[in-house]
């Protein structure tokens, strides 16, 4: 079911700025960006799965999950049957949609027993 780690991000109340820290003071590259900066990623490695790091704006008034500074998001290979069968196991999802299209990704979030919300994702084809 999970294959790994799709992503860890930062919610940001200024991502430019915080990326901007990141790039300068750890010399991480960033290696994509939305063109309003709201999301910044930074890439450690090349090939199939890399390992990805990013900074993401929060909004102005964030919601329950943004509010929320650091998410783990797990890769899963097929989102839609994982969502099958973490409802099956009782999860509620957060949203009215329990699958959210965000760019270049496909998530799920939900919270663990602790109250601490992560999501499920699965990257679209390019």
């Amino acid at each position: 079911m999970i294959t790994g780690i799709d992503v860890v991000f930062i919610h940001a109340k200024n991502p430019t700025k915080l990326s901007s820290w990141y790039k300068n003071i750890l010399e991480i590259e960033i290696g994509f960006q939305t063109p309003d900066y709201d999301w910044q990623e930074f890439n450690f490695s090349e090939g199939k799965s890399p390992t990805r790091f990013a900074i993401d704006f929060g909004g102005e008034n964030p919601s329950e999950v943004e509010k929320q500074p650091i998410m783990i998001s797990f890769k899963v290979d097929d989102i839609h049957s994982v969502v099958e069968i973490l409802k099956k196991k009782e999860l509620e999802f957060f949203g009215d949609d329990k699958i959210q299209d965000v760019g270049p990704t496909l998530v799920a979030t939900f919270q663990d027993i602790e109250k601490n919300w992560i999501q499920i994702s699965q990257r679209k084809k390019r």
